[in-house]
C-alpha cells in the first residue's frame, strides 16, 4: 500500500463552509475576499479557461438579478451584494469542478466510511462522460448521413443516448466484477491517504481571516 498526502477534504470542506456563509453574510470585504482568494488558486493551478468562465458567465444572472432587486423597490446595497454573491458562488462552483481531483476525494471519502457502492457508482458515471459524449457525436452525425438531422432539442437524440448509457452500464458492471469489486465485503486500496497538516493550516487561516473581514 502506498500513502499518499492529500489535501482535496479540506479544501472540498471550505468550499462547503463558505458557500453556506456567504449566504446570508451581508459583509462586502468577505465575498471580495473569498473571490480573490478563489482566483488567485486558479491561477496557481494554470487554469485560465476557467478563469474566464468564472468571471464572464455570471454577468447575465448578475446583471438580471441586479435589476429585479431594484424594481422591487429594495436598496442599491442589496442588488450590489446580491451581485456579488452570484459572482461568489460561480468562482467556488468553478474551483470546486476544476481545481478539486473529484475521483480523489470520492476515495479519500470511501476510506472514512461512504458506501463503496455509492462511491464507485459515482465514479462510473463521470469516466462514463467522455464516452458519452462521443457517443452523442456519433448519432448527431449518423442522423445527418440518413438526412434527417437531429437538434439538441430532438426527444429522439434523448431517448438514443439513454439506450447507449444503458449498453455502458452493463460494460461497466462486468468491468467492475471482472476485477474483483463484491458488493458489501471490505475491499484493499492502492493508496492509502494522509490528509495534509500544512493544506489544513493554510485553510483555517484563509477561513479565519474571511470572517474576521466579516466584521468590517
Amino acid at each position: 500500500m502506498v500513502y499518499k498526502k492529500t489535501a482535496v477534504l479540506w479544501l472540498a470542506i471550505l468550499i462547503f463552509i463558505f458557500a453556506l456563509e456567504l449566504s446570508f453574510t451581508t459583509s462586502f470585504l468577505m465575498n471580495y475576499f473569498v473571490i480573490v482568494i478563489a482566483l488567485i488558486y486558479l491561477l496557481l493551478l494554470k487554469k485560465n479557461r476557467a478563469i474566464i468562465i468564472a468571471l464572464f458567465i455570471p454577468i447575465l444572472p448578475a446583471l438580471a438579478t441586479y435589476w429585479s432587486i431594484l424594481l422591487h423597490g429594495a436598496n442599491q446595497d442589496l442588488a450590489l451584494l446580491m451581485v456579488l454573491r452570484t459572482f461568489v458562488f460561480a468562482v467556488l462552483g468553478v474551483v470546486f469542478s476544476v481545481g478539486i481531483d473529484l475521483e480523489e476525494l470520492l476515495l479519500v471519502l470511501e476510506q472514512k466510511g461512504l458506501p463503496t457502492s455509492f462511491v464507485y457508482g459515482i465514479m462510473v458515471v463521470i469516466h462514463a462522460f467522455p464516452e458519452l459524449r462521443a457517443e452523442v457525436v456519433n448519432l448527431y452525425e449518423a442522423s445527418i448521413l440518413r438526412g434527417k438531422k437531429l437538434h439538441f432539442y430532438s426527444p429522439m437524440l434523448y431517448l438514443k443516448t439513454i439506450l447507449s448509457a444503458f449498453s455502458f452500464r452493463t460494460q461497466y458492471t462486468e468491468a467492475i466484477y471482472s476485477r474483483g469489486f463484491v458488493e458489501g465485503q471490505q475491499r484493499t486500496h492502492q493508496y492509502q491517504y494522509i490528509h495534509s497538516k500544512s493544506a489544513l493550516i493554510i485553510v483555517i487561516v484563509i477561513f479565519a481571516f474571511a470572517n474576521l473581514l466579516s466584521f468590517f
